[in-house]
């Protein structure tokens, strides 16, 4: 069998006056607050019912009346579906195309690359998920490089067509889903063959997908032997990485003085007027701490050498965080004083009112460092990416043993 394979996915049943994608698509799971989940959940139909669910077994049984009451329906034969997602970024619109399929599992390190390292307890959660409702509700995101652009080619062409669905989803991001025509099919297989994926988005859900098909028994081509990912090209110009930021809650009071004074031990220090990265500035290791009332870039002083050192993340979490704050694998994992977030301009007013004691500014992790981190078998820290715009969840469904 290919490594890449059309699925027989399910969907919403479009056709359905009660059925708009604004209303029953939803942001993914893991960027979802409390409050999210209650206000998409007014209708009886969005996705956050079955993906982030009141119990794993309610999600099941929903699941299966849905399929029931003809709300998800599936396709008749196998297919590829392509997706473009339309987005501002530094002051223009860019176009991001993505290829929703099956990929072979394959345990990390073959084919396979992830770039981040992942946390039991989320993987314990989306395999009871899994579990509960025999399927994958969601795309993994991941990358890879075709200088040929096909997905880009074939998305040209779909642009004559209507969409089989098109919506908004936050920040104004404009969705398109075509389906494939078939005729592609064996091109698209013979290309994805011979690539080398990186996970962008979706490590849990990988890992997930990969022990549960492990603890099944079944034929080559069993459908749960397939991660629902979608892929997206390195080449376009519609693919960007973008930094995750980090937020220093006011849980703990920390003496910044001190720790500037000693991070000159390890960095070169400037004061800046604005928490902006200055234009000339090509070092990707630099970070910005943003206080209330002052800026400072940090530039590493010296080049250890390791490829690691380029990635402004890994530098602050070894050397400022760990080395000169002195916080804990524990303190890191627990979101208690250190929290992830990308819009910079809101964390600058966050830090400015003082809702946040301080920010780490970093910039973007270079997509060529990134794979070359993937290939030699490392992981960066915890949301070292961020790619954008996050895959909306609902748009399909990949379910077996219905």
């Amino acid at each position: 069998m290919p490594d890449f394979v059309p699925l027989n996915f399910f969907s919403y049943n479009w056709s359905r006056k009660d059925i708009k994608p604004e209303k029953v698509i939803s942001p993914p799971y893991d960027v979802l607050s409390p409050e999210d989940i209650k206000s998409l959940s007014r209708h009886n139909f969005n996705v956050v019912h079955i993906d982030s669910p009141v119990s794993y077994d309610r999600a099941g049984e929903l699941l299966n009346e849905w399929i029931k009451d003809g709300v998800l329906v599936r396709d008749d034969i196998p297919g590829f579906y392509l997706m473009a997602s339309d987005y501002r970024a530094e002051g223009r619109i860019r176009t991001r195309w993505g290829i929703l399929g099956g990929l072979k599992l394959e345990p990390f390190g073959r084919k396979v690359y992830p770039h981040e390292e992942t946390y039991p307890k989320a993987k314990e959660d989306r395999l009871k998920l899994m579990q509960a409702t025999q399927g994958q509700l969601s795309p993994v995101f991941g990358i890879y490089d075709d200088p040929g652009q096909i997905l880009e080619e074939i998305g040209q062409k779909s642009l004559d067509s209507e969409p089989l669905i098109s919506f908004y989803q936050e920040d104004e991001v404009y969705n398109r889903l075509w389906p494939v025509p078939d005729q592609f099919n064996s091109r698209i297989q013979n290309i994805m063959d011979h690539k080398k994926i990186f996970i962008a988005d979706g490590h849990h859900r990988y890992e997930t997908a990969l022990h549960f098909m492990q603890s099944r028994q079944g034929r080559d081509d069993a459908p749960w032997k397939y991660i629902f990912i979608y892929l997206s090209n390195i080449s376009s110009p519609g693919l960007e990485i973008f930094p995750y930021h980090r937020t220093v809650s006011n849980n703990r009071n920390f003496n910044w003085s001190d720790i500037l004074s000693r991070a000159e031990s390890v960095f070169d220090i400037f004061p800046l007027d604005d928490p902006e990265f200055p234009e000339d500035l090509k070092r990707t290791d630099a970070l910005i701490i943003c206080l209330p009332e002052h800026n400072y870039l940090l530039i590493p002083r010296d080049d250890k050498g390791d490829i690691f050192d380029n990635v402004g993340a890994y530098v602050l979490d070894k050397y400022l965080l760990r080395e000169i704050i002195g916080l804990t694998d524990e303190e890191l994992a627990s979101d208690r004083y250190l929290r992830y977030a990308h819009d910079q301009e809101q964390i600058f007013e966050q830090v400015r009112s003082r809702e946040l004691q301080a920010a780490f500014f970093l910039r973007p992790v270079p997509i060529s460092i990134m794979q070359k981190a993937c290939e030699a078998g490392r992981v960066m820290p915890r949301k070292s990416t961020f790619f954008y715009p996050k895959l909306p969840t609902g748009i399909l469904f990949h379910l077996w043993e219905r």
